[in-house]
Parts: structure tokens; C-alpha cells; sequence
């Protein structure tokens, strides 16, 4: 295998193989000599190369989330482009030629997937990590099962996945292509990166060069009505958190909506005529198979944004929930996890909702404890309406402890506390420089501990606004 050369424009220059890698609709891809990175030349059938070479250049300054202050953190939660090839004259014509290139050559350099987002699917082939393979009933058959994790580490991907989102349209970004083809996932590791980057509607620069990825697309898109956007980004964004957690889509379902082809049912079905498998009211689009475990088994905070995007927004784009609101909703979420007795499993559980895992049937029988968050502001103590579902060893970090603390890009992650089950009696820990003030007894200082029953309430802190958790025990009835 031989190598060649292509200058960046940024001065830069990158050697690659001279094999393709893959191929797809708009680019051939090429692996760098040092196997860090790709480069992707576009074909040479562009109506729209200025325009194109202009949305990469900004893609990959101006728009760069993960240069700058906080660019360490944001870069694994992207395939983000690193650099540009425009116009480079080093490249044979012979090779551009053969390859289908556009000249003079366009490109875009990217850093490879990294190791977490491959597996050996059960005859052993190595494959990228796409949403398919995790939610797809006969892709779902060649996944080792130790790959498909639990649903904590599913919650988590869907954090990443909605943080990410949320990043890229703070910044007016749209990706425009949101699917099961264009995120990688890990569930095993909790793991998600968004990738095919280059395509983003760019703000007054690039209009969307593609519709997006059937199953993904908005209704309003399929109709015709509209073109890719941040509010048809929200639609695919909770049409891949739907499909990741509950394993169906929330469209596909058995209602035939036209008899003259299979095409026209399908955009009748996913755009005009789209209707939600879990409509509270019209229950006339049943999903093909028996739901098994309901949306509302995901809690109180996941659900309400699923009927808003899916009932609610599903055919009026503004009132769709947006990526912020599900960060927030998924934050909330994973505190109301608890494993399962087995510890193999992981459910939601709280007030109102039941101890028995609804993915493997099994059931606490202890009491589990949960601490309600309250609010005192100069004095004032209000319910903040959120609560933290306690395990043993449960790391608190200041988002626990602390009113307006979310655990984004800001948040200090030093462990500021734990919890402890230990001869059937439940402890809090604290490993901060905060004392903890109980409702009674004296304050808890640093490596001091005080034991969690049923009426205790813990001052986490002196600031004000301070966080008071309130404990209770759930019971194993349910």
C-alpha cells in the first residue's frame, strides 16, 4: 500500500493511504498514514463547491466546539473536522480521477472513531457501533450481549447524545441528518459521539445539503413542508433517545395509511399522517410488537417531553421539546436509577412508581432510601420537586448537594460524598470541605458520617441558596 500527500489550508499537511476506507454517498474516504485521522474527498459532481468549502472552513474554526476553553471536554462527544483540503494541486489528476474526485480536490479531515465505538459482532467481524445494531430486532441478533450494557449506561449515552445536541444548537448549528446511522453509541460504556459533521446547516452561509435519513426526518420535512433545521434536529433527537431506551420507534407502528404502495404508506406514515405508537388518546397506531415496557416506566421526567415532541410538537416544530430540556430531563432521570438486586439490571424508581424491574422482573424487598431536594433561599424553604434514589456506594458530587449545579460542561466532578449500606443500617458520608448541618445532632464535618433514617433532614451547605435533603424510605410493596 502506497501514500500520498495533501496540504491542509491550513498550512498543514496530511499523508493518507492510498486505498479507500469506505466510501459513501458524497465523499471517498481515505486513512491517514499514522491512523489517527481521515480525509474525505467529495466527488466531482458539486453544484455547490464554494459554498461547501466556505461551511468547512467555518465548521472548522469559528464553529469549533472543541478548540477553545472548554475544548477538551466537548471533543469526545464529536467526530469534529480538524482541518480542510481545498483546491490542493499535489494530488495526481490520475488518482483524483480514478477515485471520482471533484477538481480541484475538496476534502475534510477528521479524527478517526475512537476504540469504545467498535465491537465483534458473533462471527467475529469488526463493526462501527451505529444505533442500528442496539435497537434493530435482526441487528440486534449478531451484538454480543455483554455490548447492549444496562439501563443506566443507556441513559447515559442519551445524556451525552442531548448535550452534545444541545451544544451544537446554542451555536445555531443544526446537524441536519440526525439518525441511527450518524451517531455512534456504546451502551456498554455510556458512551455517544455524533459524527458526519461536515454537513451542518451553517447560519446565513450553508443551507442543508441533504433531507436526512429516513426514520429520522421530520414530518413536516416529509411533507414538504420545510427543510432541515434545529427544530427538525429536535424531532430525530427524540426520535434516537425514544428508540435507544424503549428499543422501538415511536412512529413505526400498524396503522396502514395508504393501500396503493409501500412508499407512499411510508411517507404518509412518517410525515402527514404521522401519529405516536404511545398517543395517550388516539390509540389507533399500536407498534407491531406488544409494548413491553411503556414510556411512563421511564419516570417523571422523561415521559412529559416524550408526549411533547411526539403529541404535542409532533406536527407543530416549535412547541417540540428542545436538547436542553432532555439534558435536564435525563439529569433528573439518573437519579431516580437503582440497581436491581442481581446488580445486573438498573430501573427507575421513586414515589408512585414500582420497586419490581420492569426489564427483568426482579424486585427489592428491603426498603430503599430517597432524599427529596428542598430549597432555602434567605429563609425561605421550598420544595425543588426533584429527588436522588440512594444505593450503596452512591457518589454525591455538588450537583447532589447544591441547588443550580447541573452536571454540563461547568460542573466540578470531585466526589464530595458517598452513601453506605452497612449491618442493615444506611449512612451518608461526607468527604467535603463543607460541614453538613442534621436536623439533629451535631454537624457532620469532613470523613464524618451520619445514618440516614426515616424524617432526617441534612443541610449539605451555608450558602443561599442552600440544598436540604429530606430522607424517606420507599417501600418494597409494588
Amino acid at each position: 500500500m502506497g501514500h500520498l500527500s495533501a496540504r491542509l489550508t491550513d498550512g498543514r499537511t496530511i499523508e493518507f493511504e492510498d486505498r479507500p476506507l469506505n466510501s459513501g454517498g458524497e465523499k471517498v474516504v481515505f486513512r491517514s498514514r499514522d491512523r489517527q485521522h481521515v480525509v474525505g474527498f467529495f466527488y466531482g459532481r458539486l453544484a455547490d463547491r464554494r459554498e461547501r468549502a466556505d461551511r468547512l472552513q467555518r465548521i472548522v474554526t469559528r464553529y469549533n466546539p472543541t478548540t477553545g476553553k472548554h475544548g477538551a471536554f466537548w471533543s469526545p462527544y464529536y467526530c469534529w473536522p480538524s482541518g480542510v483540503v481545498d483546491g490542493d494541486g499535489g494530488i495526481p489528476p490520475r488518482f483524483a480521477q480514478a477515485h471520482g474526485f471533484v477538481l480541484p480536490a475538496l476534502g475534510v479531515v477528521a479524527p478517526t472513531y475512537r476504540a469504545p465505538f467498535f465491537f465483534r459482532d458473533r462471527f467475529g467481524t469488526m463493526q462501527e457501533k451505529e444505533v442500528k445494531w442496539f435497537t434493530g430486532r435482526k441487528a440486534a441478533t449478531f451484538v454480543p450481549e455483554h455490548e447492549f450494557g444496562t439501563l443506566l449506561t443507556r441513559l447515559q449515552v442519551c445524556t451525552r447524545l442531548a448535550r452534545a445536541v444541545r451544544r451544537m444548537h446554542f451555536a445555531g448549528l443544526a446537524h441536519s441528518d440526525l439518525s441511527n446511522k450518524n451517531v455512534l453509541i456504546d451502551p456498554k460504556g455510556g458512551d455517544a459521539c455524533v459524527i458526519d459533521i461536515d454537513s451542518l446547516v451553517v447560519p446565513g452561509v450553508a443551507p442543508p445539503s441533504v433531507l436526512g435519513t429516513p426514520g429520522y426526518i421530520a414530518p413536516e420535512v416529509m411533507a414538504g413542508r420545510a427543510k432541515p433545521s434545529i427544530d427538525t434536529d429536535k424531532h430525530a433527537l427524540a426520535v434516537l433517545l425514544y428508540q435507544i431506551l424503549l428499543n422501538r420507534h415511536p412512529l413505526q407502528g400498524r396503522k396502514v395509511h395508504s393501500h396503493r404502495s409501500a412508499e407512499e404508506d411510508e411517507t404518509l406514515s412518517m410525515g402527514a399522517r404521522a401519529l405516536f405508537v404511545e398517543h395517550p388518546l388516539d390509540r389507533s397506531n399500536p407498534p407491531v410488537h406488544p409494548i413491553r415496557v411503556p414510556m411512563g416506566r421511564l419516570g417523571p421526567y422523561l415521559a412529559p417531553l416524550f408526549e411533547k415532541t411526539f403529541v404535542t410538537g409532533l406536527h407543530h416544530p416549535a412547541r417540540r421539546a428542545d436538547a436542553a430540556e432532555w439534558e435536564v430531563a435525563l439529569y433528573r432521570t439518573l437519579n431516580l436509577v437503582h440497581p436491581t438486586p442481581s446488580g445486573r439490571e438498573w430501573f427507575v424508581t421513586g414515589p408512585g412508581l414500582s420497586m419490581q424491574c420492569p426489564f427483568t422482573g426482579e424486585r427489592w424487598k428491603q426498603p430503599v432510601p430517597i432524599a427529596h431536594y428542598r430549597r432555602d433561599a434567605h429563609g425561605a424553604v421550598t420544595d425543588e420537586g426533584q429527588a436522588l434514589v440512594l444505593f450503596h456506594h452512591l457518589r454525591l458530587h455538588a450537583w447532589h448537594l447544591r441547588p443550580n449545579v447541573a452536571p454540563d460542561e461547568h460542573a466540578d466532578r470531585t466526589v464530595l460524598g458517598y452513601v453506605a449500606h452497612h449491618e442493615d443500617r444506611w449512612w451518608l458520608v461526607n468527604l467535603g470541605d463543607d460541614a453538613w448541618q442534621p436536623s439533629s445532632g451535631p454537624a457532620v464535618g469532613r470523613n464524618a458520617s451520619v445514618e440516614i433514617t426515616p424524617g432526617l433532614e441534612v443541610r449539605t451547605g451555608e450558602g443561599d441558596p442552600a440544598r436540604i435533603l429530606r430522607f424517606e424510605f420507599l417501600a418494597p410493596g409494588r
